[in-house]
């Protein structure tokens, strides 16, 4: 990084192993690892046997570049912003600086387009190879960069509808999309168990509509509002409509959300509309959404009263709580 000179708060001999790294900063030894091949985040000395050391100022500015991550803004956007700081003779690291807003214009400027970019690209290439090892590291190096919803929204998603395009026009088999699908269904559902069920809170369920066989958008969904303190119910795939019903009636959630990326697995919903609509308050809110309704959107007016949303984070922030 430029400007490091200038910092003489902290000592920079290189003494620290890892592990110590690790206990004093919270941060994941791959996390770590991550930063340092994409972003250069640190340039670590090396001890006779060949192993990373840091130091007391590699410390301080994972500390601050950790608090940075921790209040939402992009690794990405902090390791440019710290560089900007540091041009500018300022040392926020070694001031103890607090988290920056995400709304700091310095923030919004960074936006880190041609990472996410780069990233995705360097998935589709892997899936595309059956290159499951590399696929696993590019997504694993992409959690560590970017929060969750980032790399659902703007790496995972563009990947299977690249794929799908190259599907249409003959670039790909069938085999390599079932593999590449399969391959991020079963990373994202990981990911969506990893994050504990809360013992209390509104109730939400989840799932694909009757006759819908893609699921991948509504677990992205599922994510996001377990992440966002919701208890989750995912059905997965096909959800019949008939005993959807019957168990919205038993459990009495707060909110119901159905996925359709066809035409006949959105017209699959209006059965569910209308019955979950008669019932008595307070009813379930309903949210739809999926590839059905983004390519055509004249389908929204036929559930009025349903809350839309494009991606998962809008349909997490909109869906309203009792």
């Amino acid at each position: 990084m430029n400007g490091r000179s200038m910092l003489t708060s902290f000592d920079d001999t290189p003494v620290y192993t890892i592990k110590t790294v690790v206990q004093d900063t919270g941060i994941t030894p791959a996390t770590l690892r991550a930063w340092e091949r994409r972003y250069h985040v640190l340039s670590p000395g090396r001890s006779d046997g060949g192993y990373r050391l840091y130091s007391e100022r590699d410390i301080a500015i994972l500390r601050w570049l950790k608090r940075q991550v921790d209040s939402g803004v992009a690794i990405s956007r902090a390791v440019a912003l710290l560089d900007l700081r540091h041009q500018a003779g300022e040392a926020p690291e070694l001031a103890g600086a607090g988290a920056l807003r995400r709304d700091d214009p310095d923030v919004a400027a960074l936006e880190g387009a041609r990472d996410l970019a780069a990233v995705t690209d360097e998935l589709l290439e892997a899936l595309l190879a059956y290159r499951e090892e590399r696929a696993d590291t590019v997504l694993s190096e992409a959690f560590a960069l970017f929060p969750v919803e980032t790399v659902a929204e703007n790496i995972i998603a563009p990947t299977l509808v690249e794929i799908g395009e190259r599907w249409h026009r003959g670039q790909v088999t069938m085999v390599q999309e079932h593999f590449a699908t399969a391959f991020l269904h079963r990373r994202l559902s990981t990911l969506f168990h990893a994050y504990d069920q809360p013992a209390a809170g509104p109730l939400v369920i989840t799932g694909a509509a009757p006759s819908e066989w893609h699921d991948i958008g509504i677990l992205m969904v599922s994510l996001a509002l377990r992440r966002s303190g919701w208890r989750v119910l995912y059905l997965g795939q096909n959800v019949p409509g008939e005993q959807l019903v019957s168990e919205i009636t038993r459990l009495r959630p707060e909110a119901v959300c159905l996925s359709a990326t066809t035409l006949s697995s959105a017209d699959a919903l209006h059965d569910v509309y209308e019955t979950v609509g008669a019932m008595p308050e307070p009813r379930p809110r309903l949210a739809f959404g999926g590839r059905a309704f983004n390519a055509h959107p004249e389908l929204r007016a036929s559930f009025p009263g349903v809350i839309m949303a494009a991606t998962a984070r809008e349909l997490a922030d909109r869906l309203p709580r009792r």
